[in-house]
């Protein structure tokens, strides 16, 4: 019996053996595939950080609302801290030498989390991309829409309103269509501008302004009266477009959730590009309606 003890103790240790050990080969192979899921998410950082640069630069030109400006910069920066943590996590696993069994557990599922957050933020890189790309903007003529001293439309202009309308609505529809599978939030902002000009004391938009103002004490500046002018106007172009946009069976059908923002910028410069604006400049005098999507 004493002879055969060691072969019994042998073949007793060799299963045990062989469950506490991971084959090296696949060991390497699967780091090799972390390594290789670690390269693109280092890609889309990159993305990110390259999708940060244009979306300052479109903000910057009055190209995109501080709305959509502000959602898409805080989705980069979380986007871009989950990416760092996950490398960092992988770097470890990457750099050990020796996998027991409980590493060997840890790395797959590495695998697989790297593989599902490459994929995810992959998707909203190319929305993102594709949604920075798009005219967010439509620029409206003001002394087309109202008459001088007017916020309100004329009923002729207003049935005539899609004309002014169709290029923002069907940018929408172009970009909902796109990702039906999506749910997603809709974002219209109205920027109204005005000039300097001196509204004048005494008259009818005079009086008007100043009672929408309710100030307690002393009289509206012309600064104040303007940014008023300019909201009205904002909140008037709203109006329209939702009406406009209420029955257009296109539109919105991934659309969860819409929102309507409305801001007066009273004699501030629409155009940041633009370095020749006199006080009574018509180019001032627009109404800017944005866009944006985003996924839920």
């Amino acid at each position: 019996m004493r002879h055969y003890l060691p072969i019994i103790l042998l073949v007793c240790t060799i299963p045990i053996w062989m469950a506490s050990c991971v084959p090296q080969q696949r060991i390497g192979t699967h780091k090799e595939q972390l390594q290789r899921l670690d390269s693109q998410l280092i890609n889309h950082r990159k993305s990110l950080q390259e999708l940060d640069t244009k979306r300052n630069k479109k903000q910057a030109r009055n190209e995109m609302d501080d709305t959509a400006s502000n959602r898409i910069q805080k989705y980069i920066g979380l986007a871009t801290a989950e990416i760092d943590k996950l490398v960092a996590q992988n770097a470890i696993l990457i750099g050990n030498t020796v996998v027991e069994r409980s590493d060997w557990n840890r790395l797959k599922k590495a695998l697989t989390l790297s593989e599902s957050t490459s994929k995810l933020i992959r998707d909203k890189v190319n929305f993102i991309n594709d949604l920075i790309n798009r005219n967010m903007v439509v620029k409206l003529d003001q002394d087309v829409l109202f008459e001088p001293g007017k916020y309100t439309v004329a009923p002729s202009v207003a049935d005539a309103i899609g004309k002014f309308f169709e290029p923002a609505a069907k940018e929408i529809d172009l970009f909902t269509q796109k990702y039906p599978d999506f749910p997603l939030s809709l974002v219209i902002t109205a920027k109204g501008y005005a000039d300097g000009t001196a509204i004048a004391e005494g008259t009818q938009l005079y009086k008007a302004l100043t009672e929408d103002l309710k100030l307690t004490s002393g009289a509206p500046d012309n600064k104040e009266l303007n940014k008023q002018l300019s909201r009205k106007r904002a909140e008037a172009v709203i109006e329209l477009f939702k009406k406009y946009t209420k029955d257009r069976s296109t539109m919105g059908g991934s659309v969860k959730n819409i929102m309507f923002l409305t801001e007066g910028k009273g004699d501030a410069i629409p155009n940041p590009q633009i370095n020749d604006y006199s006080i009574s400049d018509p180019r001032r005098r627009i109404v800017l309606l944005f866009w944006s999507v985003f996924p839920e």
